[in-house]
């Protein structure tokens, strides 16, 4: 009888063993319902991971030396740095709605790498932004270092506004194998064509951005100096309140003219609404008319956002006159 069991028992194992609980399985499985497709685990497709930010990019306004913002929602890659998606979308240039912008980047640069260290950006540029612009021959010498120096600052406005960078060094691309430091060299700003001097990082320069209250400034200084083809850039297209579009160019320098002149100013204070849409400066200023100088103190200046552009209309550039 025993003999009789133990080949009965050894069976009993073999066959518990083939059909235990996971053998054999290399991986998760599941029963389906006839007719329907195999169930699997949905694998995360890699544009899901991107994330989505709103920053701030600085480009030329039109041909005067300054920088005014462009807000523009970047797309970033986990696997690629932020920093390199902001200039990679910097230098593709001014989306199609900013008529008003012009990119500064010689056609064909590149970003190649950025590298944070601390709080410096080591950012490097093709050899193609040693260049040059195709109309350099046709501008003055002044206008050609003017937008080299627009060009790099945009680039370091562009990433101290939306990164946690204080200053940016520039590398430049070696093509020709020669050894020494990829740094940017000074010739680059044309001050000194043959300088082989190295430009060290650079900071953020204020004065070149259209802010609120740098706006203000120019607009009160073109006034000053009756410079009215360059004040009428900064004339909003439509004022906000009360839906009046801007005037010609004609009939603004007649009404301008028309004005006692401006002979001095001073601006204070400055704030900007919750919107952000409005920026208010108190001003104090002295006119002339008929050998007569008047002044007015305490006057108010306000600015409009118009396209991410501070402007001002001609009632509030002007209206504070018609207070006695």
């Amino acid at each position: 009888m025993k003999k009789r069991l133990i080949p009965l028992l050894l069976a009993l194992l073999l066959l518990t063993a083939c059909t235990a609980p996971g053998a054999g399985r290399t991986g998760t499985t599941a029963t389906n319902v006839p007719g329907t497709a195999p169930v699997r685990p949905e694998a995360i497709a890699p544009e899901d991971l991107d994330s989505r930010e709103t920053a701030t990019l600085y480009f030329r306004y039109l041909s005067e030396p300054y920088l005014a913002p462009e807000t523009r929602i970047i797309t970033h890659s986990p696997s690629k740095p932020y920093e390199l998606s902001l200039l990679t979308e910097l230098l593709s240039g001014p989306g199609t709605h900013a008529a008003d912008l012009t990119s500064l980047f010689p056609t064909g640069t590149q970003v190649l790498s950025t590298v944070t260290q601390g709080r410096t950006l080591f950012v490097t540029l093709s050899q193609e932004i040693m260049s040059g612009y195709a109309d350099d021959k046709n501008v003055s010498q002044q206008e050609q270092q003017l937008r080299r120096q627009l060009c790099m600052q945009s680039l370091v406005a562009t990433i101290t506004e939306n990164c946690d960078i204080d200053q940016v060094q520039i590398l430049v691309e070696q093509t020709d194998n020669t050894s020494g430091s990829l740094r940017l060299q000074e010739r680059y700003f044309l001050i000194d064509p043959l300088s082989t001097s190295l430009v060290g990082p650079m900071t953020r320069d204020d004065a070149l951005l259209l802010t609120p209250g740098n706006t203000a400034e120019v607009i009160c200084r073109l006034w000053l100096s009756r410079d009215w083809q360059r004040l009428y850039q900064y004339i909003a297209l439509r004022d906000p309140v009360t839906g009046v579009e801007r005037s010609s160019y004609r009939d603004f320098v007649t009404a301008m003219e028309n004005l006692p002149v401006l002979c001095d100013y001073a601006l204070s204070g400055g704030s900007v609404t919750a919107g952000g849409d409005q920026a208010t400066y108190s001003l104090s200023a002295a006119t002339l008319q008929y050998n007569r100088e008047t002044r007015h103190e305490g006057r108010i200046l306000r600015l409009c956002r118009e396209s991410g552009i501070w402007r001002v209309t001609v009632k509030q550039l002007t209206g504070w006159l018609e207070v006695q």
